[in-house]
């Protein structure tokens, strides 16, 4: 979303995902269904929402051991961006990516109870935020 004039930032909005659940897969689990994160602006005197879906992109799945894996999850509106999830043992980290270059990351730690982390790591995720010029979809409240 671009800062102009009338079209002034407000706040972020965090989603918080369900975990990926696949038959027969139960190791990807850790991983997120897809991610959405969003902020609230006005736009011509509206209060709107911008919102970005990333999906995630099973091409890109990377296992590094056992307990290690990443995956890419690619913006439905904007080809540029991407998040990066990676598990390493007992803890997680999402890096946000505008084309190759890293525009942020937000870091949490699973451990054996990872319904009580989730939340709190998603969080940390949603204050990426929206990047200036993102394309996004918008929904007036």
């Amino acid at each position: 979303m671009d800062k102009k004039e009338n079209n002034t930032l407000k706040g972020f909005v965090g989603f918080i995902p369900k975990q990926l659940k696949l038959e027969n897969h139960s190791e990807l689990a850790g991983l997120p269904l897809n991610v959405m994160i969003g902020r609230y602006a006005v736009r011509d005197n509206k209060n709107v929402l911008g919102f970005v879906l990333y999906e995630p992109k099973f091409a890109s799945l990377c296992f590094n051991g056992k307990e290690d894996m990443s995956l890419d999850y690619h913006s439905l509106y904007d080809s540029r961006y991407r998040l990066k999830i990676t598990i390493e043992k007992n803890d997680i980290k999402c890096e946000k990516y505008c084309e190759q270059k890293n525009i942020g990351i937000a870091f949490g730690v699973i451990g054996q109870d990872i319904d009580k982390n989730w939340n709190t790591f998603f969080q940390h995720v949603a204050l990426l935020g929206l990047d200036n010029g993102e394309k996004c979809m918008f929904s007036e409240t």
